[in-house]
């Protein structure tokens, strides 16, 4: 069973993210959307299954002015994400 996991909110200033990590199963994918774009610089990141895709909204990253060519990061359109949340069978918020 597939589950998105959107997570909003930096690990910088929140444990969402580490609570999200914690749950994960190997088929999941986490979105980096708003302020959860950050967490693409964060240690907890590499705590991450190399199974879980992990995806970031390209003009949010943008907006926040992240690099994210250097990143095992996938970069998606929020048309994307709309898709993804018919597609996984769970949606989970992290904000």
């Amino acid at each position: 069973m597939t589950t998105l996991h959107i997570v909003r909110q930096s690990a910088y200033s929140t444990n969402d993210f580490a609570q999200c990590i914690q749950v994960l199963s190997d088929a999941d994918i986490i979105v980096f959307t708003d302020d959860g774009c950050y967490n693409v610089t964060h240690p907890c990141t590499q705590k991450v299954s190399k199974d879980v895709k992990l995806m970031i909204i390209s003009d949010h990253a943008t907006a926040r002015a992240i690099d994210i060519n250097d990143t095992l990061v996938t970069t998606i359109t929020m048309s994307d994400l709309v898709e993804l949340t018919f597609q996984a069978d769970r949606v989970i918020t992290w904000q």
